[in-house]
């Protein structure tokens, strides 16, 4: 019983682990003189579809006011002059993932098995930072549990911007 209680546990820890974020960016460019941003809203760029929780719009303004909020507190400021040093823009995805935990005795004379599902819906963050010439230089892609009402989307919105852009610019020693 007590291994059973163990592999439990260590099982349970090993599902509640999220993905890291993950980054990449262009070690060519400079990131040393950014000090002013934009919003990209170019090719490619789709209004966010929103779900059965929230609409695109909210979806939308969250991500906007969170990532503005942790550039500006990294120094940067918004250009609404239409020459930026950089560009953002981001892409959303979400899908539902079903877990099942299966545990208990699993012999043919014990009858005694657990079962037990839950569905969780993740969302994805994608932000990208691109040049004067909108060439990409810096990417940051995120997959988070987002929430079952708007306040707990509206939060896991603002943790993924803040974890993302926390590696925003590079280090120098990273390059």
């Amino acid at each position: 019983m007590k291994r059973l209680c163990v592999l439990f546990l260590l099982t349970a820890a090993a599902c509640t682990q999220t993905p890291p974020p993950e980054f990449a960016w262009d070690k060519a460019a400079s990131f040393e003189n950014l000090k002013t941003f934009a919003w990209f809203d170019g090719e490619g760029f789709q209004y966010p579809r929103g779900g059965s929780i929230v609409d695109g719009r909210f979806v939308d303004e969250n991500v906007r006011r969170n990532v503005e909020e942790e550039l500006a507190r990294k120094g940067y400021r918004k250009d609404e002059s239409g020459s930026p040093d950089f560009f953002v823009t981001y892409h959303t995805g979400s899908a539902g993932v079903t877990d099942r935990d299966v545990y208990g005795s699993y012999s043919w004379w014990s009858p005694v098995i657990y079962v037990g599902s839950a569905y969780e819906r993740h969302g994805t963050l994608v932000l990208d930072v691109r040049d004067r010439s909108h060439k990409l230089i810096w990417r940051g892609a995120i997959t988070r549990t987002s929430g079952q009402n708007p306040k707990e989307v509206g939060e896991a919105i603002h943790e993924a911007a803040a974890d993302l852009l926390q590696k925003f610019p590079p280090s120098p020693q990273a390059q």
